[in-house]
């Protein structure tokens, strides 16, 4: 990952573009605020960027610990149970 800070100094467009061309680039903006840039086929490096993610995980740790509807089964089963009921 290139860090490419604009409070250090200003980068051109073609120094972004030259970069992204070598890897996820991530533009610091003069406010602190953080943008990341990548070519568009960089699924991979998108996975890796979630994961490491605090407020992403935090996310899926929460659902992790909530409960689940009912199994695959069991609904096949109560679909079943009323399609038998309305043919009755």
């Amino acid at each position: 990952m290139i860090t490419l800070d604009l409070r250090q100094r200003m980068i051109s467009l073609d120094e972004i573009l030259d970069a992204v061309d070598k890897d996820t680039v991530v533009i610091v903006r003069p406010d602190g605020k953080r943008l990341v840039l990548e070519i568009e086929d960089s699924f991979a490096q998108e996975v890796t960027m979630l994961g490491q993610n605090e407020t992403f995980m935090a996310f899926l740790d929460e659902r992790s610990q909530e409960q689940g509807g009912i199994s695959r089964e069991d609904f096949v089963r109560k679909l079943e149970d009323e399609e038998r009921k309305e043919e009755s």
